[in-house]
C-alpha cells in the first residue's frame, strides 16, 4: 500500500512539474513573439524628426518656392527601394532661370537607435546651368528604415535661394 501511495504521489509531482514548466516556457516564448510583433507595428506611421516611417517602396519630397521672381523653383529628394538590398538616392535642383551655380547635397540616412544616422553623402555642383539632377544606387543593411535629406541651392548674381527636402523613411527588408 505504501508503494502505491508513493508512486501516485511521485507521478502527481512529475505531472505538476511538467505542467508548470510548460506554462513557464509558453509564457517566455509567447512574450518574445508578442514583443517583436508590437515593435514592428509601433514603428509604422510614426513620425521621427519630420519623417513618417512607412513600408512604401518609394518616397519623394518636392519643395516649391512660392515667391514671384524667384531663382530656385523646386528642390527634390527621392528614395526608392530597388528590391535587392539597395536603394536609389535621387535629388534635383530646378531653378526658374539659368544660374551661375547649382549645388545639390544629398545624405542617405538610416533610422537606428531612435534617431537618424548619416550613412552616405553625395555632393554635386554645376555651373552656368538651368538643371542639376543626380541619381545613385547604394547597397544598404536590410531591416532598417532609410530616408534622403537634400540641400538644393541655386545662385545667380550673388543671390542664393535654397530648399531642404527630406523624404519619409522607407523600410528595406
Amino acid at each position: 500500500m505504501l508503494k502505491t501511495y508513493y508512486i501516485k504521489r511521485t507521478t502527481k509531482k512529475t505531472i505538476r512539474t511538467i505542467l508548470v514548466l510548460g506554462v513557464l516556457l509558453q509564457g517566455i516564448f509567447g512574450s518574445c513573439l508578442s514583443v517583436k510583433a508590437t515593435e514592428i507595428s509601433l514603428e509604422q506611421n510614426v513620425i521621427v524628426d519630420g519623417s513618417i516611417l512607412t513600408d512604401d517602396s518609394i518616397s519623394e519630397k518636392v519643395l516649391y518656392n512660392r515667391t514671384r521672381g524667384n531663382i530656385l523653383n523646386r528642390g527634390v529628394a527621392r528614395i526608392t527601394n530597388n528590391g535587392n538590398g539597395s536603394v536609389n538616392v535621387y535629388g534635383a535642383v530646378l531653378p526658374a532661370v539659368k544660374c551661375d551655380t547649382l549645388r545639390l547635397e544629398m545624405t542617405l540616412q538610416r533610422y537606428e537607435g531612435g534617431g537618424w544616422e548619416n550613412i552616405k553623402s553625395y555632393s554635386n555642383i554645376s555651373s552656368n546651368a538651368s538643371l542639376l539632377s543626380k541619381s545613385y544606387n547604394y547597397s544598404v543593411k536590410r531591416g532598417y528604415y532609410y530616408r534622403v535629406k537634400a540641400a538644393c541651392i541655386a545662385t545667380k548674381n550673388g543671390t542664393s535661394e535654397s530648399q531642404m527636402p527630406i523624404t519619409n523613411g522607407i523600410w528595406i527588408d
